[in-house]
């Protein structure tokens, strides 16, 4: 009981309204065939993630955020995340060109209940994908000194909140940033 409610302290500390992001200092270079997708590599300006254009964006979650992200994914559940790619986080909606996040499809969270997830996924969550990712993007991390920092609420979205129990409805909205 005292783990459920650490790793509930935890994870209720995730969360808050995405923010401007800006490229890490060093960077780990792009494994082969996670380029930008061409060529020629995208050269990106060292700018807050938000001031990129929509082609840059991708240039740096090819360039940056896969090489990092999928071993972490595969790692943890090698079958689950045996295709990791843009979809893995950003739903079926990125083969349309759509990269919203937070992602409605993705589980949705009730930091006050938290029981339908396995322990070791609310920790490998909580201590390795969203520090990584808020590594990657150079941001710090929520807490309650920094509400305003990188957490769960960046990816995922509050049950309850306009799902009216229905998890793969987006209510059509499309807020590509």
């Amino acid at each position: 009981m005292k783990l459920l409610v650490a790793v509930a302290l935890v994870l209720a500390a995730c969360g808050s309204s995405p923010q401007s992001t800006t490229t890490p200092a060093n960077p780990p270079p792009p494994k082969e065939g996670q380029g930008a997708g061409s060529a020629a590599t995208v050269t990106l300006p060292d700018v807050p993630f938000a001031d990129l254009d929509q082609d840059q964006r991708k240039a740096f979650m090819k360039q940056k955020v896969m090489p990092v992200m999928k071993p972490i994914f595969q790692n943890h559940d090698a079958k689950d995340f045996a295709k990791f790619g843009c979809s893995t986080c950003h739903g079926e909606q990125a083969k349309q060109g759509h990269f919203d996040m937070p992602n409605p499809k993705l589980p949705k969270l009730d930091f006050n209940d938290l029981s339908e997830f396995k322990k070791e996924d609310l920790e490998w969550m909580g201590k390795e994908v969203m520090p990584t990712m808020a590594k990657v993007l150079n941001l710090p991390l929520f807490s309650k000194d920094n509400p305003k920092g990188f957490g769960c609420l960046n990816c995922h979205t509050l049950k309850g909140k306009d799902d009216h129990n229905d998890h793969d409805h987006d209510h059509g909205r499309h807020h590509d940033k």
